[in-house]
C-alpha cells in the first residue's frame, strides 16, 4: 500500500510538471502574438479616425519627425493645409465651413505630424458687435474700438520652427550625456517660451529629471529653464525654454483670439498669453480678486494698465465703476477724467484707508438690498427689473421707494502699492481687506491689489489665504515667490512681462507672457472714453480722514506718546524736557521731539533758556482739542514710568528747573551762558539721573539692612528659650 501510494504521487507530480512546461511553451509566444495584432488594429483604427480620406492636406511624415504647434501662424504662411476661399454671398456658409474646420483639426492627431496651429481672425466689426451684445446700451456712451489699439507685429515663422527643432536635439543628447534615455514627443511654442514635452523611460525618477535644470540652461545658452514635472493632465514632463526671438502680445491680438469666450463673462480681464499661444482671459468676478506681485520692472503696473484696458474696452460706466490708489503720483494719473470713476485717482494713503472702510459699509448696505429682494448675488437683483424689486421690497412711501436701486453696477478697487498701505495703517487696512475679500463677491465689489514688496509683513496669511487669484512676476529670491505663489519658481523668471498664474482653488501655475500697452495706445483709449465732468460719488468725495477708524485723535500721528506727554505738560503747568524723560521713560532727543511737536502745535511756547517753557493752553482747551468736552472729561492714563514718580505737592515742591542765569555786575546776563542753555540743560539732565539713580541705590541698601536687622532678631529669638522669647 505505501509503495502504490508513493508510485501515484510521483505520476501526479510529473503529469502537472509536464503540463505547465507545455503550457509555458505554447502559451507565452501565443499572448504576445495577440498582444501584437491587438496593438496593430487599434494604431488602424486610430490612424482611419484621425485622418478621414476626404483630407488632402496633411501628408505623412517619416517616423522620427516632432509634432510642433506654432501659435499666430497666419494662412498664407502654411504649406500644409490651405482653406477654401470665403464666399461673399452667404455668411452662413461661411461660418459653416469655419466650424468644419475647427471640428476637422480638433480630430487631428499629435503624432509624427507637423502641425501649425492657425488662429482664425475676425473683422474688427465683429469683436465690437460681440462686445456691445453684452449690456443694455447706453446713449451717451459708446464702447472703443479696437482700431484704437496697435496690431499685431511681423514674425519670422520659419527660422523659429528651425530653431525649437534645433534646441529638441540639444535636449535629447543633453540628457544622454548623463545616462538618461529621454524623448521629445511634443514642442509649443507661445509668444516667449517653447514648451517642450518629454516622455521619460521606465523607470526612472522625476527628481533626477529635475535636477538638471541648471545644465540644460548652459547647454541651451539661455538665462533659465523651468522643468514642469509633469504637465497636468499628462504623462510627460515639460521642460520650458525661452525663445531667441521674443513676440510682443498686444492686447489688441488677445482680444481678437479670445472674443467667443468674454460672452458669459462678466468683467473680463485679458491677460496675455500662454506657453502654448493660447490667449489668457480671466473673468475678475469669478475669481472673485486678485492679488499682483513682483519686483520693479517686471511688468507689474503694465499688467494694471491693461486690466483697467480691458474693463474700458469691454464694459460701460453703469455696469462697471472702479476706484483708483496710486501713491506713485504717475502710474493712474491718466486716468482721472474716466466716466468709471467714484472718486479722482487716491493718492493720499489716509484717504485709501477711508475708502476701504467705506467699501465695507457699502458691502454691507448691498447685502440688506440683496436680502430684501430675496437673492444671492448682484447679477440675479439686476435682472428682476423696477415693479419685481418693488414688489418684493415693499417700500412703505414715495420716498424710500426713490432709494431703492433698480441696477447695481459692480466696483473695482484698483491699489498700484499695497505696502504704502500698510505702512500707514497695517491693521485697519489688513482689516478693511480681509472683510472685503471673505464678503465682497456676492455683492460686486473686487479688488486688485499689487505691490513691489512682496514680504509676509506686506503679505500677510490672512491676506493670502483670502485671495487666492495670484499673478506673479520676477521676484528677487526664493522667499518671495513663496510668500506669494507658495512654491519656488518666479525667481527664475525672465522679466518684462514673464509671469506665472495661480488659478484660485488649485496649485497649478500657469506660465505665461502680459499683454504691453504703450503710452501712445492708453493715451489714445483715455481720449476716446474720457469726459470732462466725471460722475463721483458725491459720498466719497465728501469722506473726512481727519478722525477715521485707526486713529484715535488728529494728532496721534505725531508719536505714539504724543498725547500722553501733552497731558502731563498741560496738567503740570509746565513744558520740560526732563519732566518728559522721568515721567515717560524716554531719552532725551525723544522728549525734545515731544516738546518740539508741542510747541509747533500751539501747546508750548517757544525755547526759554534754561527755564521751563509756558503752557499756552489750559485744561479744558487741551480736552476739546483731544476730542473730549470738559463735562465727560475722564481722567487721563497713566503714562508708562520706568523710575521716579511725579509727586503731587505744591507748585514749588515741583520745580525741578536749574537756577536763574547769573548776572554781572550792571544787571545784564552772560551772553557765554544763554549760548551754553542746551548743553547745560542736558547735562543737568543727566546729573538729576544720577542723583536719582543714587537715591535709589540708597534706598535699596537701607531696605536691605532693615531686612537683615529684621532677620537677625527673628534668628535671636528663635535661640532664646520659650520664657524668655514672653518675658520679651
Amino acid at each position: 500500500l505505501t509503495l502504490s501510494l508513493i508510485l501515484g504521487g510521483l505520476l501526479l507530480c510529473t503529469d502537472y510538471v509536464l503540463i505547465r512546461v507545455f503550457a509555458w511553451l505554447v502559451g507565452k509566444p501565443t499572448t504576445g502574438l495577440g498582444r501584437g495584432l491587438i496593438h496593430v488594429a487599434v494604431a488602424y483604427a486610430r490612424r482611419l479616425a484621425g485622418k478621414p480620406a476626404s483630407e488632402k492636406g496633411w501628408e505623412r511624415e517619416s517616423e522620427g519627425e516632432l509634432a510642433i504647434r506654432i501659435s499666430r501662424r497666419p494662412t498664407s504662411g502654411s504649406e500644409d493645409e490651405e482653406e477654401p476661399e470665403e464666399s461673399a454671398e452667404s455668411q452662413a456658409a461661411h461660418k459653416q465651413r469655419e466650424q468644419e474646420v475647427a471640428l476637422r483639426t480638433a480630430r487631428k492627431p499629435f503624432a509624427s505630424v507637423l502641425r501649425i496651429r492657425k488662429p482664425k481672425k475676425p473683422d474688427d466689426d465683429e469683436v465690437l458687435e460681440r462686445l456691445e451684445a453684452d449690456g443694455d446700451e447706453v446713449a451717451d456712451y459708446e464702447l472703443p474700438s479696437t482700431d484704437l489699439l496697435l496690431p499685431t507685429e511681423s514674425f519670422s515663422f520659419e527660422e523659429h520652427e528651425k530653431e525649437v527643432r534645433r534646441k529638441a536635439k540639444i535636449i535629447e543628447s543633453t540628457f544622454g550625456e548623463f545616462g538618461f534615455n529621454i524623448r521629445v514627443v511634443e514642442i509649443q511654442t507661445g509668444p516667449v517660451i517653447a514648451q517642450f514635452e518629454v516622455e521619460l523611460e521606465a523607470g526612472l525618477r522625476l527628481s533626477k529629471i529635475t535636477g538638471l535644470a541648471d545644465d540644460l540652461a548652459i547647454a541651451l545658452r539661455v538665462p533659465s529653464v523651468r522643468i514642469v514635472a509633469p504637465i497636468p493632465g499628462k504623462n510627460t514632463v515639460g521642460i520650458e525654454v525661452p525663445n531667441s526671438q521674443r513676440h510682443v502680445v498686444r492686447l489688441r491680438e488677445v482680444m481678437e483670439e479670445a472674443n467667443g469666450k468674454i460672452q458669459k463673462m462678466r468683467i473680463p480681464i485679458f491677460l496675455g498669453k500662454d506657453v502654448s499661444g493660447n490667449p489668457m482671459v480671466v473673468d475678475l468676478a469669478s475669481l472673485p480678486h486678485l492679488l499682483i506681485a513682483g519686483r520693479t520692472g517686471t511688468g507689474k503696473s503694465v499688467c494694471l494698465n491693461s486690466i483697467i484696458a480691458s474693463i474700458l474696452m469691454t464694459r460701460r460706466p453703469d455696469e462697471v465703476r472702479m476706484l483708483l490708489v496710486d501713491p506713485k503720483m504717475v502710474e493712474l494719473s491718466p486716468y482721472k477724467n474716466l466716466p468709471q470713476l467714484m472718486h479722482p485717482v487716491v493718492t493720499d494713503m489716509r484717504k485709501a484707508e477711508a475708502i476701504l472702510a467705506w467699501a465695507v459699509e457699502k458691502m454691507e448696505d448691498r447685502y440688506q438690498l440683496l436680502a430684501r429682494a430675496g437673492v444671492r448675488h448682484i447679477s440675479s437683483y439686476n435682472q428682476l427689473g423696477r415693479e419685481e424689486l418693488m414688489r418684493r421690497m415693499q417700500p412703505e412711501d414715495e420716498e424710500e421707494r426713490k432709494h431703492i436701486p433698480t441696477h447695481i453696477p459692480y466696483i473695482v478697487i484698483v491699489a498700484d502699492e499695497l505696502a504704502d498701505l500698510m505702512m500707514m495703517a497695517a491693521k485697519e487696512v489688513e482689516g478693511h481687506i480681509i472683510r472685503l475679500a471673505q464678503k465682497s463677491r456676492a455683492v460686486g465689489i473686487h479688488l486688485v491689489l499689487a505691490t513691489q514688496k512682496p514680504t509676509v509683513d506686506i503679505i500677510t496669511g490672512l491676506i493670502k489665504s483670502n485671495l487666492p487669484a495670484r499673478i506673479c512676476f520676477q521676484v528677487a529670491s526664493r522667499t518671495d515667490s513663496r510668500v506669494v505663489l507658495d512654491e519656488m519658481g518666479a525667481d527664475k523668471l525672465l522679466g518684462n512681462g514673464d509671469m506665472l498664474f495661480l488659478w484660485p482653488g488649485t496649485s497649478t501655475l500657469i506660465r505665461g507672457q502680459g499683454t504691453y500697452l504703450c503710452d501712445d495706445e492708453i493715451s489714445r483709449l483715455i481720449s476716446a472714453v474720457a469726459t470732462s465732468e466725471p460722475q463721483y460719488v458725491k459720498e466719497l468725495v465728501q469722506l473726512k480722514t481727519d478722525k477715521t477708524e485707526g486713529e484715535g485723535s488728529p494728532l496721534a500721528h505725531r508719536d505714539d506718546l504724543y498725547e500722553a506727554a501733552v497731558d502731563i505738560v498741560v496738567r503740570e503747568g509746565r513744558g520740560s524736557v526732563s519732566l518728559l524723560q522721568r515721567a515717560l521713560g524716554v531719552g532725551y532727543g525723544r522728549a525734545a521731539r515731544l516738546i518740539d511737536y508741542m510747541a509747533e502745535d500751539g501747546i508750548v511756547g517757544p525755547y526759554n533758556g534754561s527755564q521751563a517753557r509756558e503752557i499756552l493752553i489750559g485744561l479744558e482747551e487741551w480736552e476739546k482739542m483731544n476730542g473730549q468736552t470738559p463735562a465727560d472729561a475722564t481722567p487721563a492714563a497713566k503714562p508708562p514710568r520706568r523710575r521716579n514718580k511725579i509727586l503731587l505737592g505744591p507748585p514749588h515742591e515741583q520745580e525741578d528747573e536749574p537756577p536763574a542765569p547769573p548776572e554781572d555786575e550792571f544787571g545784564e546776563v552772560d551772553a557765554d551762558y544763554e549760548e551754553e542753555d542746551e548743553e547745560e540743560e542736558y547735562e543737568d539732565d543727566e546729573y538729576e539721573d544720577e542723583e536719582d539713580e543714587d537715591y535709589e541705590e540708597e534706598e535699596f541698601a537701607d531696605d536691605e539692612d532693615d531686612e537683615d536687622d529684621e532677620i537677625q532678631e527673628d534668628a535671636d529669638d528663635l535661640k532664646k528659650p520659650d520664657w524668655a522669647a514672653e518675658s520679651a
